[in-house]
């Protein structure tokens, strides 16, 4: 990808071997395949967020057999980048079949940038995810580990006459149910309640799934964050997640040149890369760099 190695080294003083490591890091960075957890029961809306996220049938993830005890894994092309859905069993079968699955969770969890549960809003109550949740997915989510819960299927929450058709978004008392919703679902789950976040996915009528796509953005890994961004469709990819992605990358890149450089002066440098500063002809000409090829890979740069 990048055939500029040798205006790098010079440009940035690197040596060749350095030159060479931050040319892998940004060729790995910009081609990495973000891995997203699935997780729910049969009938609160997988497929359909999926769908809604990515602009395309993934995966039937709300049609795998609730038996299977693996990992379902697909991968799909979405514009000039990758994606790959996991889809993980359980959710409150029963509690024998729930114990098989700790070894499962214990391998699968670490290899995924972030986890999506996805519950039914207008459902009573969820104690059967909340307690796989408890004992199974929380003993094996790493600290840290991007954890989000996406309350589906808003519309429906009662009074669902309340729901405004034309703006696609709840009326007032609806609302306040919504709102209730959210943070009896984030105390029962012991989550921050701005990691709970609402939607509806029909087509054409979708409902604050921007929000969620800034959520993920703002939650994932610094130098992972550019390839989600560019897997959503374009009307979820808002000017926030973008800058946010851009900023994220170039956070993760100015760390690795610190690093490389070595010293007060390659600290410096790695720094001002990372706060996209200006303040000297080759940071500068090091971010120039950098945005040609991104333009080239990811038409929203």
């Amino acid at each position: 990808m990048m055939n500029s190695l040798a205006i790098i080294n010079q440009i940035t003083h690197l040596l060749p071997d350095q030159a060479e490591k931050i040319k892998d890091f940004i060729s790995e960075t910009f081609n990495y395949e973000p891995k997203i957890g699935i997780l729910g029961k049969t009938g609160v809306g997988k497929s359909s967020l999926c769908n809604a996220l990515f602009g395309k049938d993934l995966a039937p993830v709300s049609d795998v057999d609730s038996c299977t005890r693996e990992a379902q894994e697909y991968s799909g092309q979405i514009g000039s980048g990758k994606i790959k859905l996991v889809d993980l069993p359980g959710v409150g079968e029963n509690q024998k079949r729930d114990l098989e699955y700790k070894d499962l969770y214990f391998k699968k969890l670490p290899e995924l940038d972030v986890v999506l549960w996805v519950l039914k809003a207008d459902d009573k109550a969820f104690s059967s995810d909340e307690e796989f949740y408890h004992k199974i997915i929380k003993p094996h989510l790493e600290q840290g580990k991007p954890f989000i819960i996406v309350l589906n299927q808003v519309d429906k929450v009662e009074p669902y006459r309340d729901w405004d058709a034309k703006k696609c978004k709840p009326g007032e008392k609806q609302q306040k149910n919504i709102d209730a919703k959210i943070e009896l679902v984030a105390k029962n789950f012991g989550i921050d309640k701005k990691n709970v976040i609402p939607v509806s996915c029909y087509k054409d009528e979708e409902y604050n799934l921007i929000h969620l796509v800034e959520t993920i953005t703002y939650t994932i890994p610094k130098e992972k964050k550019v390839t989600f961004v560019n897997a959503v469709t374009d009307e979820n990819r808002s000017d926030a997640a973008k800058e946010e992605a851009r900023k994220g990358f170039f956070e993760a890149l100015g760390e690795k040149i610190g690093d490389f450089l070595g010293g007060l002066e390659g600290k410096n440098i790695g720094q001002a890369i990372g706060a996209i500063a200006d303040k000297t002809e080759l940071v500068n000409r090091t971010i120039e760099i950098v945005n040609i090829f991104a333009k080239k890979l990811f038409s929203w740069w």
